[in-house]
């Protein structure tokens, strides 16, 4: 028997609730695993302070206040549910559509022009010019990387030529 059966059969052992065969297989363990005979002390000392404790008897008002509660109760009343204000409604409404509009301009700025299933299929970047300030010294390195272009045929990608 391991250290988690043992540990799930305690309480039980403790109560003499065990079979014979058990008892006598989680007392063989506790004998031999001291973490778990620290348990099964620690369980019985805790069992013996709340048997210490002194019995009370319930109160003898609580059942009727009991019964008086359930018997005004109705239960669950759809009314209240369906009792609400149309504000928190009209501004949720409000700022759902928003939220809709929101995303159609948004995607009319991103995406100008016709829908993108109108257009043609680009087969890749458009060539652009760059232009540069008149501080570059010419023939310098930045000179050489602002009028290189990029070789479109090389099978080398991102290789430049002038």
């Amino acid at each position: 028997m391991d250290c988690q059966e043992t540990a799930q059969k305690l309480s039980a052992f403790l109560d003499g609730e065990l079979s014979e065969a058990e008892g006598v297989q989680v007392r063989k363990h506790l004998e031999a695993c001291r973490r778990c005979a620290a348990e099964c002390e620690s369980l019985a000392f805790a069992w013996e302070r709340v048997l210490e404790l002194p019995r009370s008897e319930p109160r003898t008002d609580l059942w009727p206040r009991l019964e008086a509660r359930l018997a005004g109760s109705t239960g669950f009343r759809l009314s209240h549910w369906l009792s609400w204000s149309p504000f928190p409604a009209l501004a949720t409404a409000a700022l759902i559509v928003g939220l809709l509009l929101g995303l159609q301009v948004g995607g009319l700025v991103v995406n100008p022009g016709p829908p993108a299933a109108g257009r043609a299929a680009q087969t890749g970047p458009e060539p652009m010019d760059v232009q540069y300030l008149d501080d570059v010294f010419p023939g310098s390195l930045a000179d050489a990387v602002l009028n290189a272009r990029v070789d479109s045929q090389t099978s080398e990608p991102g290789r430049m030529t002038r």
